[in-house]
């Protein structure tokens, strides 16, 4: 093929833009993440050319984009040799899609409840002082959103340290949330497992006082209501401090538990004064 006749066989930056419908600004990009790159590049005028076989793999990269698919991983599945792999991240990305559905789908439901005034149920509220006995601990200082990644991944590195013998744990799995994580969205979290005394005592004490209690049923990110209708019991009866204490999570039924969000079962448990009623000098 002559050099006019292998110009002519490739199109231009914008009319590779054209036709496929991804702009040149893309197209540019692409080319610099080594994701898709011209056919040739004139070495005078540094202008882009792309050939017409190209256009599906443009088209491609158009629509994972469409499905959110970052572009680091889009490079992996084009350059995919294996197509179990390819496929693997395909799915892999297919179904944290779903995820997000179902949860924008919780948060639709949730916001039309509060907007309706529905979905309120009776507070039930145990007054407790939880046992300061020993517990396997793990602490970091993590912003908010961290959390929903940090706290799985630590409570099952401190589930595999206790191995499979019911009989050394004293409770469910928890965590402690310093005060600072609500106000600033940055601070302290602790995970933890309550340790029996057949474990040895060789645990750090998980903080002692006493504590309102209540249980919240269902989906974790409805979890600002229960400590609403809670924090807002403890604060009407009198019984608040005004330290800026840590409030503590139970998880009585836990994603170790159930893939069903709705079937998850936490206790919150809010730090309260010794007595009903007394207020803090």
């Amino acid at each position: 093929m002559s050099a006019l006749e292998e110009r002519a066989a490739l199109l231009s930056i914008g009319e590779f833009s054209r036709l496929t419908h991804v702009s040149v600004k893309a197209l540019r990009h692409y080319h610099d993440l080594g994701l898709l790159s011209p056919a040739r590049i004139d070495p005078g005028s540094g202008y882009r050319f792309y050939a017409t076989a190209q256009a599906p793999t443009a088209q491609l990269i158009r629509r994972f984009r469409d499905l959110d698919m970052p572009l680091d991983r889009i490079k992996v599945v084009l350059e995919a040799t294996d197509p179990t792999v390819r496929d693997e991240i395909i799915a892999d990305h297919l179904r944290g899609m779903e995820r997000q559905l179902e949860q924008t789908r919780s948060a639709v439901a949730s916001l039309r409840q509060l907007l309706e005034g529905g979905g309120s149920h009776p507070l039930n509220v145990d007054f407790r002082t939880p046992d300061a006995g020993p517990a396997l601990v793990a602490s970091a200082r993590v912003t908010w959103n961290e959390v929903f990644e940090w706290l799985p991944d630590t409570l099952t590195d401190l589930r595999r340290r206790i191995g499979s013998d019911a009989g050394l744990r004293a409770g469910p799995d928890g965590a402690i949330y310093s005060a600072e994580i609500f106000e600033s969205h940055v601070g302290e979290v602790t995970a933890f497992i309550p340790l029996s005394a057949a474990a040895g005592q060789t645990g750090d004490p998980l903080p002692e006082g006493p504590m309102a209690v209540t249980v919240h049923n269902g989906p974790l990110r409805e979890l600002d209501r229960t400590y609403a209708a809670l924090g807002g019991f403890v604060a009407e009866q009198g019984m608040g401090s005004r330290t800026r204490t840590a409030i503590r999570e139970n998880y009585l039924v836990s994603r170790f538990d159930t893939d069903n969000e709705h079937g998850l079962v936490t206790e919150v448990c809010w730090p309260v004064l010794s007595r009903r009623g007394e207020k803090e000098s």
